[in-house]
This record gives structure tokens, sequence and C-alpha cells, in this order.
């Protein structure tokens, strides 16, 4: 066991914490709007640090680790595509300002009110799969982070995902939106400790020279420039930069994690005020655990599985005593990116599939006491079928770049819907559904054979934006043609 007496008190005490914010919440927990965001009643400072802690969890600093392990200093650059789009959108509330003003829980929900029903469901179904399929990894390796940095065996991996999950699920059920937001207090303040200790602290302890010699020993030249070769056949080179930013674009909007706790506050103001200094928080998120990666080639050298190598850094270098306290930030991390995921993705299941059938077959909306309770149940379901995901998914590449593609599958789409929804007048069903459609052909092949398309990541990424706008384009053109807008009508 590597944990002291000591750093199990201090997790304990954690956890108690964490399972008792729910309760005291509860009671104000009346319907789904406060189930969900929170009675949209979220300021900056509360919803600048609920942001940080929702999309920086555990799976965040592994992935990150390990762009930092495989690629060296070069991949630093990944830190800072979501800093352009953060601020880019904070500043200019292109999207985000038009969707603050209609008042929506979910990205879905705007299909609806621009196209149809039967897009909001199609969309809908596509969100759910690849949110879910992004979210379906994240137990397993984080279960075997948490085995190797407490020393718990490897076969006890399904317990540790099982006990995990359920410590979240439970505070989340109760609590929803405002459990979550209220346990990012505690969060931020482990969080924020715990990632300068590790980098202040790993530097200082194994030196910024050796750190260096390991990268430029194990990988060359490209471990420090991200452009190695040229620019536009690095890595790291202009296609991938060109890509990030469009990722993080639509992800500000579309992502569900992340739009429910713009969704969340109290006014379009103070959703553009969170996003426009979030950049900053995620561009040293984004830093600090590509440079843990880096550590890990000169602490635990490159012969190693290169998901293990932060857990196994932080064995080695963290002293006894304070090892408790880091395994608590790291743990408050993963728990409020799983109270999130799971409440998440549970909405668009429950609202936007499940919702959207029933509303079509009996011409009612479900109440809103029936909707908190099929969103509860959902929440179960996403959580057994990501244990058993996690069970039997094998990782192929980069983690970063399997993440990225789950995502891709609905982001495109969502952007360009979203966007030509708002700004251009003569977008059309259509358009809506071809541009979901041809985003996410080819994010689909990444996943289906990633090691054979691992090199065209790229042109994969940024290519699936193009063939969605040409979906949107080709689509609203014809329905133009054919069904003049005055007379189109709102079905499935």
């Amino acid at each position: 066991m590597n944990l002291s007496l000591l750093d199990i008190v201090l997790v304990i005490v954690y956890v108690i914490l964490i399972l008792f914010s729910g309760t005291i919440v509860k009671k104000y927990i009346k319907g789904i709007d406060n189930f969900l965001v929170a009675g949209r009643s979220m300021g900056f400072h509360l919803g600048l640090l609920s942001l940080m802690c929702t999309e920086i969890g555990m799976i965040t600093y592994v992935y990150y680790a390990e762009l930092g392990f495989k690629a060296g200093l070069a991949a630093l650059i990944v830190a800072f595509p979501p800093v352009i789009a953060y601020f880019l959108l904070g500043k200019t509330g292109f999207i985000i300002k038009p969707l603050l003003e209609m008042k929506i829980s979910t990205i879905p929900e705007f299909f609806s009110k621009k196209f149809s029903k039967g897009v909001r469901l199609y969309i809908g179904i596509i969100m759910a799969v690849g949110g879910i399929l992004n979210f379906g990894v994240f137990p397993g390796v984080e279960a075997n982070f948490i085995n190797i940095v407490t020393g718990i065996p490897k076969e006890y991996l399904l317990i540790t995902m099982a006990t995990m999950l359920t410590l979240v699920l439970i505070y989340t059920i109760v609590g929803g939106m405002v459990s979550v937001i209220v346990t990012n207090y505690i969060q931020y303040i482990l969080l924020s400790f715990g990632m300068i200790f590790i980098t202040v602290y790993g530097i200082y302890h194994i030196g910024w020279g050796k750190i260096t010699n390991a990268v430029f020993t194990n990988l060359g030249e490209k471990g420090f420039d991200p452009f190695f070769p040229s620019v536009l056949n690095g890595q790291f080179g202009l296609g991938f930069i060109v890509w990030q930013i469009l990722l993080w674009v639509a992800l500000l909007v579309g992502w569900q994690a992340i739009s429910m706790r713009l969704f969340s506050s109290k006014d379009s103001k103070t959703g553009q005020k969170i996003y426009t200094w979030s950049g900053l928080l995620f561009l040293s998120s984004g830093i600090m655990p590509i440079l843990w990666g880096v550590m890990a080639i000169a602490v635990v050298g490159k012969d190693i599985d290169s998901l293990e190598a932060l857990p196994l850094l932080i064995v080695e270098i963290v002293p006894s005593g304070l090892l408790g306290i880091i395994f608590a930030a790291l743990l408050a991390a993963s728990m409020s990116t799983y109270a999130s995921y799971l409440l998440s993705w549970s909405s668009v299941v429950s609202q936007d599939i499940i919702g959207s059938v029933v509303s079509y077959i009996t011409k009612k909306k479900m109440s809103s006491k029936v909707q908190l309770l099929v969103s509860r149940i959902t929440m179960a379901v996403v959580m057994l079928f990501i244990i058993w995901w996690s069970l039997f998914h094998e990782m192929q590449g980069y983690l970063y770049f399997y993440l990225n593609m789950t995502g891709m599958l609905f982001i495109p789409g969502v952007l360009i819907c979203v966007a030509f929804g708002i700004y251009w007048k003569k977008s059309r069903t259509l358009g809506a559904y071809l541009a979901i459609t041809f985003g996410a052909i080819l994010p689909m092949l990444y996943l289906i054979w990633p090691i054979e398309v691992q090199d065209y990541a790229s042109e994969i990424g940024w290519g699936g934006f193009v063939a969605s706008l040409i979906g949107m384009i080709i689509g609203s053109y014809l329905q133009n043609i054919f069904q003049p807008q005055s007379v189109e009508g709102k079905t499935i």
C-alpha cells in the first residue's frame, strides 16, 4: 500500500464532505431546471471555478501527461488552442450570447426551435453515442491510475471503478447541478494545490537539465519543435492547430458538460465573462500536466505503458504524508468531471431522446417531476454502460485523439448547425440533417481504424468541419429550391 494512515484519513474525510454536500442541497432541487442548470443562477466566480473543475479531471491529467510523455516539450503547443477559443467566444459573444438568451437547458433544444423535432432527436442520439463513448474510457483509465498510486492490486480494477462511480452517482442524483457546483469549491482548492505542488516540486526534485536531457536523448529534435520537420508536416503542424481551434470553438458551443455550465449562468453577460477568463485557467491546466509527462521520461523511462507514466511519476516523487492530499486533489478532479458528465449525457438521453419520443407519441410534454425521475434513472444506466465499456474497450493510439474523435462524431455538425441556424436565415432542416451526417463520417473512420489512419488525424479533424459545412449548404440549397421556407413544417 502506497498510502500512509494519514493519507487514507485525508481521502476519507474528503469523500465524506462530498457526500454530505449532496444531502445539504437536496432541499433546493424543486424541478428539472434546478436539477440540470441550477435554476440559471450561477455567478461569475463560481461559474469560472465550476467550469474549470468540470473539464479538468484525472482523465485530463492522464491524456495531457501522455502527450508530454510521447511527444516531449513539443506537446506544450496543445495547451494554446483552448485559450484562443475561450477568448474569441467570450469577448465577441459569437453563438453563445444568442444561446444564453434562448434560456435552453441542452443544445439539442435549439435544433427543435430552429429546425425540427426530428433534427433534435437525431442530434440527440448522435450526441449521446459520441459523449458516452467518450466518457466510457474514463473509469478504466482512472481506476488503473488509482490502483497504481494507492498500491491496490490491478485485479481489483472493477471494484475501484464501481466504488468511484457509485459515490459520484449518489451525490449527483441527489443534488444535480447544484450539488456539482457546490462541491467545486472544495475541489478547486485541492486541485490548485495538487497541480502547483507536482509541477514545482517535480522540477526542483528532478532538475530541469535532467528533464531536457531525457527529452533530447529519447525524442531528439522533434521533442522540442512541434513543427518538426516543417510547419505543414509536423505532428503538431498547421493542420493540427486549425483543427484544434475549430474543435475547441465547437466544444464550447456544443459539448454538453461545458454548455450546461454556460446555461447555468444568471445572464448572458456573466456567461461571456466566464468564457473570457476560463482560457487563462485552461492554459495552465494544459501546460502543467504535459510537463508532468515530460518529467516522467526522466524519472521512469520510456519502457512503460504511456498511460501509466503519470501515476508512476507521482508515486516516485511525492513524499509520504503529502500523497494523500495529492491523491484527494486528483480524486476531486475526477469526481467533479464524472458528476458533470453523468448529468450532461443523461440529460441528453432523457430530455432530447426519451423526451422527444414521448412527446411525439403522446403529444404532451413530460411533467417536471417525471423528467427528473427519468434523468436520475438514465444516470444509473449510463454509469453501468461506461463500466462495461471500460472493461472491454482496448485503447489504441493517443488517448487524446480518441477523446477528440468521439466528440467529433457530433461536434462539427453542432457547430455548423448552431452557427448557421443563428446567423443564416436560409439554413434549413435538410441542411441540418446533412451537416450532422457528413460531419460524423471522417471521425468514424478514425474510431474504426485508429492505427491505420492515425497519421491523418489532423486532416480527419478539420475535414469533418469542412464536410459538415458542405452538408449544410447543399441541404439548405436543395430544400430552398424544392420546399420554400414559408411552407416548411416542423415535423419529424
